[in-house]
């Protein structure tokens, strides 16, 4: 279960990566969009405060994971809810991102990452709750 492991950790991390724009100055926000080649988000109070919620919420969905990593045998239910909200995020990202008819470079990274790492969790999680006590006590030693 060390690749179930690694995967969870890298969603972990890779949503905890969000939380420094929690804090970063609008300007910066702004900048990052500029590099995307993107018009910013327009810095009114209402799209500032849902753009900082949103990353506060990927941060909490990291630490989710992270708790998730530590130990995935022993989470079960826990680990598919994680591994089909993945998939569903991934779906989200891509119909959204044709709706608006972005460019793909935009929203092909945010959909494949989850949709890729929840397929993958979801098949370890299977393998894994298929597992006999025995082989799972075993399995956690590694």
């Amino acid at each position: 279960m060390k690749v179930l492991k690694i995967a969870l950790w890298i969603c972990g991390i890779g949503c905890l990566t969000v939380i420094p724009f929690m804090v970063l100055p609008w300007a910066m926000v702004e900048n990052a969009y500029r590099w995307f080649g993107y018009e910013p988000i327009p810095a009114i109070p209402t799209a500032m405060y849902l753009f900082r919620i949103a990353c506060g919420i990927f941060g909490l969905i990291g630490v989710y994971f992270i708790i998730l990593a530590q130990n995935p045998l022993r989470y079960g239910l826990m680990l598919s809810l994680g591994a089909y909200g993945l998939i569903s995020f991934g779906l989200l990202c891509l119909v959204v991102g044709i709706i608006l008819k972005m460019s793909p470079m935009f929203y092909i990274g945010e959909a494949s990452f989850p949709l890729v790492l929840g397929i993958i969790i979801l098949a370890l999680s299977s393998k894994a709750q298929g597992m006999s006590e025995e082989e799972k006590k075993t399995d956690i030693n590694r």
